[in-house]
């Protein structure tokens, strides 16, 4: 865990100090956007009976602020939100106490939210009138957590929440998009799409749940996905 997150500030603050030259500047010295995903997530770790899928099919939402930039590559603060619940069929164990235990068939909706908070920066490569390409890498820290709907062969309907909370690394890599669609001497409103590889390369529970549920037994993530969003520079 110290390695990688060594690893990940080394590049991060390479990345930003790099000199590029100023002939690509369009960044506005302020910038907030908001992007959206829904689905359309490649995995990059197969899906089996331990990682349930997640996330193939998630819901994203990520908000930003840049705050700093010199007109060619930009500093922000991000939060971002991600939700998902995969569906399944299988025997589900319940814990009775004294170490017994109850194993029945069962559907289960089970759901896996994470939400964090993090640094990315991105650089602009091509500049050409309203239209501005950049490449970026970002990281952050989340907190989330784990729940199940279960539904026994009866009908009989309960629900679990993990025992403890969630914890996770993200990283990311993108390539970004920009056009902008009105531009006045104070302002910059644009659209944007985003193609990126994001991993949680550490994810899981802060600590073990003991005899309790604590969530799918998942305990990395390495995607390519999307994101479109919109943005107003100021």
């Amino acid at each position: 865990m110290q390695k990688i997150i060594g690893r990940v500030t080394f590049a991060f603050i390479f990345y930003t100090l790099y000199p590029i030259p100023q002939t690509l500047a369009q960044n506005m010295p302020h910038e907030i956007g908001f992007w959206f995903a829904e689905n359309g997530q490649l995995p990059l770790i197969k899906p089996d009976d331990m990682n349930r899928g997640f996330f193939t099919n998630p819901t994203i939402e990520h908000l930003y602020f840049s705050f700093a930039t010199n007109g060619v590559q930009n500093l922000s603060f991000f939060v971002e939100h991600i939700n998902e619940t995969q569906s399944w069929k299988g025997t589900w164990t319940n814990f009775v106490g004294n170490d017994h235990q109850v194993s029945f068939p069962a559907s289960v909706d089970e759901s896996l939210q994470m939400t964090t908070l993090g640094f990315e920066t991105v650089r602009n490569l091509i500049s050409e009138s309203g239209l501005r390409i950049g490449a970026g890498l970002g990281v952050g820290f989340g907190l989330g957590g784990a729940s199940a709907s279960v539904k026994d062969t009866l009908g009989n309907q309960t629900s679990y929440s993990s025992a403890t909370y969630w914890d996770a690394l993200l990283v990311e890599l993108l390539v970004r998009v920009r056009y902008s669609l009105i531009v006045t001497s104070s302002y910059d409103i644009g659209i944007m799409l985003q193609g990126r590889y994001w991993s949680f390369p550490a994810f899981g529970p802060v600590a073990s749940g003991g005899q309790a549920y604590n969530g799918p037994a998942l305990r990395g993530v390495s995607e390519l996905g999307y994101l479109a969003g919109v943005s107003v520079g100021f």
